[in-house]
Parts: structure tokens; C-alpha cells; sequence
């Protein structure tokens, strides 16, 4: 999990929290909303990573209300609330639930970076208790994930990066999938 930055809010989404006076049910309603715009804003915020997770998403990957809209009506189509979650079982979106916990990171508002270490084993470690919590709450500890790491980030060990060159080669590559463990690793190799 990093921080990200909101994009500019799409149009459709103002338009319908306008007229969203809560008379229908909060699920009707989202079902209704043609989300497209949406999907795709949120999608290129997050490099097409589960804002959780940060594992490639779907074509057609659910969006997620970070505080579920049960819990309010206005949160329904709050673009402040909304994030792109990778779907399916054992996902971040099914482990997550309909829940809500004070503790949870919404990465478009906090930077989650610091609360999470990273080994090229795959596993995942909290910083703090909360953010241990954090990673049983999402599966983020689970092991499709651990297995998914382990295979793209194995590789990064102290002997591959002792070469200077190598080593800033790695520095400034762009990772397609777990941009965080992938740095935090690189900087613990080279003492940063």
C-alpha cells in the first residue's frame, strides 16, 4: 500500500451525488450509476493496482466503497470514499467485507508506506499493531499473495544488487506490481 493521489472527480459522479437524495436504497442506486468513468479515473490514479494490495486489477474490477455506504447514504457516491479493489476470492474487497474499523488506511488520504515492511520472501510485516490488524482485516498476509510476492520480488537479493550499477539500474525501474515492497527492499540493500 502507498499513497496515492485523487484524481479530479468525473463529472457523472458529481451529477449523481446531486440528485441522490437517498428515497432509493444506497445499493439500487450505485447498481444504477454507470461507473465507467469512474473505474477508468481510478484506475490510472492507481496504475491499475488494487489500492490495498497493489496487485494488477481486473478489466472490469469492482469498485470499492472504503466506508461502506450502508453505514450512510451521502458515502454512496462520495468520491473521497471510493477506490479500485481487486475482486474475486481470497481478494481485498471479499476479506474486507461490508466492515468498517477507525484503524483501516485509506491510501488516498493517509501514506501507508512506513506502516508495512516488506521481504522478498513475499510476507508482510505491520509496523504498528493497527497495522497488523490492517493486514489480517484486508489478506494482505494471505498466500496467494505471499506466493505472488515471493515470485516477483525474490530475485532482489544483496548479491544481484552489489554492483553499483545494477543496484541504481533496479533504483529507477518502475515495478508493474508491489511498487512498495519492491522499493522498500531496493532501499534496505542499498543502506538508504
Amino acid at each position: 500500500m502507498h499513497k496515492l493521489e485523487r484524481p479530479t472527480q468525473p463529472n457523472e459522479l458529481i451529477d449523481a451525488k446531486q440528485a441522490y437524495t437517498g428515497s432509493i436504497s444506497q445499493d439500487e442506486a450505485w447498481r444504477s450509476f454507470k461507473k465507467d468513468s469512474v473505474r477508468e479515473s481510478l484506475k490510472n490514479a492507481q496504475d491499475g493496482l488494487c489500492a490495498y494490495c497493489e496487485i494488477k486489477l481486473s478489466q472490469d474490477t469492482r469498485i470499492d466503497h472504503f466506508k461502506p455506504k450502508k453505514l450512510d447514504y451521502r458515502l454512496t457516491f462520495d468520491w473521497d470514499n471510493l477506490v479500485l479493489s481487486c475482486d474475486g476470492i481470497d481478494s481485498c474487497d471479499n476479506k474486507k467485507g461490508g466492515e468498517f474499523e477507525e484503524y483501516w488506511i485509506n491510501p488516498y488520504i493517509t501514506d501507508p508506506a512506513s506502516m508495512f515492511k516488506f521481504y522478498s520472501d513475499g510476507q508482510i510485516e505491520g509496523a504498528t499493531q493497527e497495522a497488523q490488524k490492517v493486514i489480517e482485516d484486508f489478506g494482505l498476509d494471505s498466500p496467494r499473495l505471499i506466493m505472488k510476492r515471493k515470485g516477483m520480488l525474490s530475485f532482489l537479493t544483496e548479491e544481484l544488487l552489489d554492483d553499483i550499477d545494477t543496484l541504481e539500474y533496479y533504483k529507477n525501474m518502475d515495478y508493474p506490481m508491489f511498487p512498495t515492497a519492491y522499493k522498500q527492499i531496493i532501499d534496505k540493500i542499498s543502506g538508504e
